[in-house]
């Protein structure tokens, strides 16, 4: 079939909008995922923190918080372009956030450390939270949207 012909979905081009149905989902999903990330550095800052020299500690935290932030933002803003692959890859980066978190907040309660380990739980709570905006119908309504949007685009701009 040529490049051409084919049509980029079934559904009718659905009309621009600025805030298209599921957008605050999205928005909500990525700034919990933001405080998360960050409970999880602190986290793994206070596991590491016996182990290594406070400047080298210093640079851990911004190596880690800019590969973070950077595996949070990529994938995201591919996703509003259209890249539904990057919404399983996103549901993946959350659940594993979940699980360090889990894991961190059980190693600082048995290590003594309470007020680290609650800080975790409530990351932890913040990874739920994410992942339920993660998987609702808005947010996936949200996914659609722009997939149908930009695979429009992209067959209007191969014409």
């Amino acid at each position: 079939m040529d490049r051409n012909t084919k049509t980029p979905s079934d559904k009718a081009m659905p009309e621009y909008q600025m805030f298209p149905v599921g957008v605050w989902h999205m928005l909500a999903a990525v700034m919990l995922m933001v405080f998360c990330i960050a409970i999880s550095l602190m986290s793994i800052s206070e596991l590491v923190s016996g182990w290594l020299s406070e400047r080298a500690l210093i640079y851990l935290e911004f190596a880690l918080l800019a590969v973070m932030m950077f595996v949070l933002a990529t994938p995201t803003f591919l996703l509003s372009r259209g890249w539904t692959l990057c919404h399983g890859f996103l549901v993946w980066h959350n659940r594993f956030y979940m699980l360090l978190l889990a894991v961190a907040s059980g190693i600082l309660f048995v290590d003594g450390h309470t007020g680290m380990a609650l800080t975790g739980l409530i990351g932890l709570s913040l990874a739920v939270f994410a992942s339920l905006m993660y998987c609702s119908k808005r947010y996936l309504e949200g996914v659609d949207y722009y997939r149908l949007i930009w695979a429009h685009h992209r067959s209007n701009k191969h014409q």
